[in-house]
């Protein structure tokens, strides 16, 4: 007793099986197939390639000070209203910002394949058209530092110490720098974080005010006493001898 297996017949074939079914025994498919092989083999030896493409992405940056504002003041006067004014320059794709007491910064980003030279004279013009709209107050003009893609950092070394202090590991930092600054083809290198070394004086306002001495004048001498200076210049023995007056601060 021998059994035969149901066939399977399907319903009506669709647009794309119709098609397939016709280019099964074309004789034109192979055709087809070397015309698009060629086409492809065309198009990868047309194709411009590079090893490091480089890809131009303007980035700006806009720092202005606002001396005395509060965070939300800096924001609301200044950043708000100079985000408004950069956003309608032709090729702007975002624009960013952040505010602090006193100070704040707009980011603007154009567009992939916008020159960084045009669009630094975009912003510019911009800022020079509207420098009636900034609120009275804003130090200008603002500090614009333009910025490209490469200038993304592509390797952070990272120090960490259980006995240096944060100024001894920033020296440190800048002196890693400095030797990774002397390899070739690096771009721009910055050290993140640390303690900077400075002197702190702190004033008692009555003792002062008992010797007639005001706190700028205390300023003044110290700014005068750390600084160095030029006086002339010696010649004896065959040899030039530049003299120096003053010296920098040292030691507190």
């Amino acid at each position: 007793m021998s059994e035969q297996s149901p066939s399977h017949h399907g319903g009506e074939l669709g647009l794309a099986g119709k098609t397939a079914r016709a280019f099964i025994q074309s004789p034109l498919s192979p055709l087809l197939f070397l015309g698009m092989l060629a086409m492809g083999i065309l198009g990868l030896m047309a194709t411009p390639r590079q090893e490091d493409p480089q890809i131009s992405v303007p980035l700006i940056d806009i720092f202005f000070s606002y001396p005395g504002a509060s965070a939300e003041q800096v924001s609301a006067m200044a950043v708000e209203p100079l985000e408004r004014i950069m956003s309608e320059i032709p090729g702007v794709k975002h624009v960013y910002s952040a505010a602090m007491r006193g100070q704040g910064i707009v980011t603007v980003r154009f567009e992939v394949g916008e020159q960084a030279g045009p669009s630094l004279v975009k912003i510019h013009d911009k800022m020079a058209s509207n420098l009636d709209k900034m609120p009275a107050g804003v130090l200008m003009p603002p500090l614009i530092k333009a910025k490209g893609i490469d200038d993304v950092p592509v390797v952070t070394l990272t120090l960490w110490s259980s006995e240096l202090d944060g100024a001894s590991l920033r020296r440190l930092g800048n002196n890693v720098l400095q030797e990774l600054k002397q390899i070739p083809n690096t771009g721009e290198g910055f050290v993140v974080g640390g303690q900077r070394e400075e002197i702190r004086v702190e004033i008692v306002p009555n003792k002062l005010a008992g010797l007639g001495i005001t706190a700028e004048q205390v300023a003044n001498v110290i700014r005068g006493a750390n600084a160095e200076n030029a006086v002339g210049a010696s010649e004896s023995d065959n040899r030039s001898l530049r003299v120096y007056a003053g010296a920098f601060l040292q030691s507190p």
